[in-house]
């Protein structure tokens, strides 16, 4: 049963649209790579910026592993260790909706990245564990220093 589940759910992901869909909780821009080099160069770009690369999760391959083929989708999930961890010690429940996540997939004529805003981090994450003065920087902070890393990996 639980591998049908998971069989119907890479299916559910295959279907994505094939253009980015305009929303205000998600970040979505054009790269001109590549998906197999914008995920090289957003590692790169994020270990060099001093960010922690918890997994990067090629769900394409899990897919084909279950007979689906699919465009990439890859998942490169991050943080910026000294800011997440004084969100882990005094909020242990938030590592349940973190680390932050960037999504890389195809859509058969161009490949994107996707990731949420910082309006949802704020609205879903921070607040659903009252999170908002527990140390660290402040969620623009990590907002800007996410976007300029991203930026200059889709260069």
């Amino acid at each position: 049963m639980a591998r049908l589940m998971r069989s119907l759910s890479l299916l559910l992901l295959s279907l994505l649209p094939s253009v980015a869909l305009a929303d205000d909780e998600l970040i979505t821009i054009q790269s001109p790579h590549s998906a197999a080099v914008t995920v090289q160069r957003l590692q790169e770009a994020f270990k060099a910026d001093g960010w922690t690369i918890f997994a990067t999760l090629d769900q394409a391959a899990q897919a084909a592993e279950f007979g689906i083929k699919m465009p990439a989708r890859t998942t490169i999930i991050v943080a910026c260790m000294p800011d997440y961890t004084m969100y882990l010690v005094n909020r242990p429940p938030m590592a349940i909706d973190g680390p932050l996540r960037v999504l890389v997939w195809e859509d058969g004529e161009r490949v994107w990245v996707t990731r949420n805003t910082l309006r949802y981090q704020l609205q879903h994450v921070v607040n659903r564990h009252e999170a908002k003065h527990l140390g660290g920087a402040p969620a623009q902070t990590v907002e800007d220093k996410l976007t300029a890393t991203i930026d200059r990996a889709l260069r």
